[in-house]
C-alpha cells in the first residue's frame, strides 16, 4: 500500500519561533508538497501547490529569503488554502501521510498539525480521515544504527547530511522548499533502504 511523504512551508518572521508567534503572527500555509510512494520507495505521483495567505498576505523578507518563495510567485500561482487542501486530501486518499518533526514522536501529527491549524483559521472542520504521522523518529533509529551522531535535523537537511545533494539538483530548489524537503526525506529513506523497508511496513 502506498504512503505519502509531505511537507509544508508557512508564514514566518525573524524570531517568531523563539517568541512563540506573538500578536497577529499565524502559521498560514504558503506551500504544500507531497510524494505518493510505493513500498519499494518509488514515486507514483507528486503534489505541489502554493497558497495565498489571508491574515498576512504580504510575505516577510525573512520568509522569502528562507524559502525563495516570493510574493510575486504566490500572487501569480497561489490558490486559496481551502481549495489546495481539498486537492491534497484527494491526493492523499486513505494513505498514511508522513512528515518530519525532530522533537516529536511517531504519533505526533507533525506538519499535519499545521494543516489542521490552517483549517481552524478558515473555520473549516479539522476532523478528517487523513492519518498524519511523524517519520523523524525512524530517522533517529537509523542514525543510531549507522553510528551517525546528530542532535537535531530538519527534513531538508537529510540529503545534505548524507552527502546526496546531487540527487536533488534536477529540482533546482533548496532546503525550506516543501518539494525539496519531501524529496530529501525520500532520498534518506532510500539511502537506508535495507533497514528502512521493515520499518515502513510497520507504519500501517
Amino acid at each position: 500500500m502506498p504512503f505519502i511523504l509531505f511537507d509544508t512551508e508557512y508564514t514566518s518572521w525573524k524570531g517568531c519561533q523563539e517568541n512563540g508567534w506573538t500578536g497577529n503572527q499565524k502559521k498560514e500555509i504558503v506551500q504544500i508538497a507531497a510524494l505518493k510512494i510505493t513500498d519499494d520507495l518509488r514515486v507514483m505521483d507528486t503534489f505541489n501547490e502554493l497558497c495565498r495567505p489571508i491574515i498576512n498576505p504580504i510575505l516577510s523578507d525573512y520568509f522569502v529569503k528562507l524559502t525563495r518563495i516570493t510574493n510575486e510567485m504566490v500572487q501569480k500561482e497561489g490558490h486559496p488554502f481551502p481549495e489546495t487542501y481539498e486537492r491534497f486530501k484527494k491526493f492523499a486518499g486513505s494513505n498514511f501521510c508522513l512528515s518530519h518533526s525532530w522533537g516529536s514522536g511517531y504519533y505526533n501529527k507533525s506538519d499535519g498539525s499545521i494543516i489542521e491549524e490552517n483549517l481552524r483559521l478558515h473555520n473549516l472542520p479539522t476532523e478528517s480521515d487523513i492519518k498524519y504521522r511523524n517519520i523523524a523518529h525512524i530517522f533517529k533509529k537509523l542514525y543510531k544504527i549507522h553510528h551517525i551522531d546528530i542532535k537535531s535535523q530538519s527534513s531538508g537537511q537529510i540529503v545534505k547530511l548524507l552527502h546526496l545533494e546531487k540527487q536533488q539538483e534536477h529540482l533546482h530548489l533548496d532546503e525550506h522548499n516543501a518539494l525539496f524537503d519531501s524529496y530529501s526525506i525520500l532520498i534518506g529513506l532510500r539511502y537506508f533502504r535495507e533497514d528502512i523497508l521493515p520499518l515502513i511496513k510497520r507504519l500501517r
